[in-house]
């Protein structure tokens, strides 16, 4: 992973003779100078809030359309970090609010992200209720965006694992857990892109 200008030298140097498979970097002017061959675009895409009643300011906006750009850019590969964002942390702690983020494809084939989020956000008690106040908002979305991408739905049925393992949730009134929660949204992404890139190649 190049992401920094700082090793720009040591790249070069360390790979003068025979160059990497593959360099995974941000889309930057002086780091595609040095970047010769095997050139993929890996780029942290999520706009990541303090709190996640944060995102309620703005529920639905741009992900990525590394997908549809890369290789006219000279890309072989493109990658981002998910709805997890490139910060990792460690520890956990009861949140005020629940979100559910989940990335789907627009009209244009864009990806967006919709963040759906809890009500009850005052304190931290009964985070399973918090969860099934932002199911059911999820539960909604997925309806609007069936109407928007049929093409995406076969016999009416989400077109990801994850997406089908939410609504059992929502029919069940069963609570997975929050690591369980983001699991299945990062698994829905990469099943969708999975899909996505299949019907590009023809597969």
């Amino acid at each position: 992973m190049l992401d920094n200008r700082d090793f720009l030298e040591i790249y070069k140097t360390e790979f003068d003779n025979a160059a990497p498979q593959y360099t995974l970097f941000s889309d930057e002017r002086s780091l595609r100078r040095v970047v010769k061959q095997g050139k993929v675009m890996f780029e942290d895409k999520f706009d990541k809030q303090d709190k996640n009643a944060d995102y309620l300011k703005n529920t639905d906006e741009f992900f990525s359309d590394d997908h549809l750009i890369y290789a006219g850019e000279g890309y072989v590969g493109f990658g981002d970090y998910s709805i997890i964002g490139k910060d990792y942390i460690e520890s956990g702690f009861a949140p005020y609010a629940v979100a559910i983020h989940i990335v789907y494809f627009n009209a244009k084939n864009e990806l967006r992200v919709r963040h759906l989020i809890s009500d009850s956000n005052s304190d931290i008690s009964d985070v399973a209720g918090k969860f099934h106040e932002a199911l059911k908002k999820y539960i909604a979305w997925e309806n609007e965006w069936q109407k928007e991408r049929p093409d995406l739905f076969v016999d009416g049925n989400p077109p990801t694992t994850a997406m089908m393992t939410l609504k059992n949730h929502w029919l069940n009134g069963t609570y997975p857990g929050l690591p369980t929660l983001k699991k299945l949204s990062i698994m829905h992404h990469l099943e969708l892109m999975g899909k996505f890139l299949d019907a590009e190649a023809g597969k």
